[in-house]
């Protein structure tokens, strides 16, 4: 077949450049792809608009701390108020569907200034024999909730709830006798093995 100079099939004309012989019909990007690819730029804008300043927008980890606290409303309406004393503290270290849900409060609130092992970073070493604060197991509740060394160590009464400090002082407790990757140097004083309980686990 003839093609003549300049035309194509179906009337389709061939473009003026040309490469090591070869020329190119002119044959544009259809209109139905243009439509989608305004459409996908304008939904962008909207979304990008949405997601950052609406307040009813959320993200994935909105989405998970929701799922979260109801998983929490769930388990601690099975267990009721827990008490900061030390017989359910105690009782809580050896929980270990309390301990996952107090080592994920840890990571997320603790884990920053005492590393996550525990062993400290600008915070105290929490698997060593020795404590600045505490004389008995109860009294990690105590700093949880109060706070400590003017101010370096926050409160956290306000933020989480009694049952997470509960269990959380549980966690930290259940950190002692471990070994860190990079344990801070001791400081305070050792005081008396926690009353009937199994620490030091990997």
């Amino acid at each position: 077949m003839t093609v003549a100079p300049g035309s194509g099939p179906k009337g389709e004309s061939l473009l003026d450049h040309e490469y090591d012989g070869i020329r190119e019909y002119d044959n544009p990007t259809p209109g139905w792809w243009h439509a989608i690819f305004l459409g996908s730029v304008l939904f962008s804008v909207g979304y990008i608009a949405w997601y950052h300043w609406s307040p009813m927008s959320y993200s994935i980890w909105d989405k998970w701390n929701r799922a979260q606290v109801a998983e929490y409303e769930r388990i601690f309406g099975e267990i009721g108020d827990l008490e900061p004393d030390e017989a359910t503290i105690v009782k809580m270290m050896g929980d270990s569907r309390m301990m996952a849900i107090a080592q994920g409060t840890f990571i997320g609130n603790c884990a920053p200034c005492h590393a996550k092992d525990g062993g400290g970073i600008n915070g105290v070493n929490l698997t060593d024999e020795q404590y600045k604060n505490v004389k008995q197991v109860t009294d990690i509740f105590g700093v949880i909730t109060a706070g400590a060394a003017n101010g370096a160590m926050p409160a956290w009464q306000n933020t989480i709830s009694q049952n997470e400090r509960v269990i959380l002082a549980a966690y930290v407790a259940s950190l002692r006798g471990t070994t860190p990757a990079a344990p801070r140097a001791p400081e305070g004083e050792a005081i008396a093995p926690w009353p009937g309980a199994k620490q030091g686990s990997e």
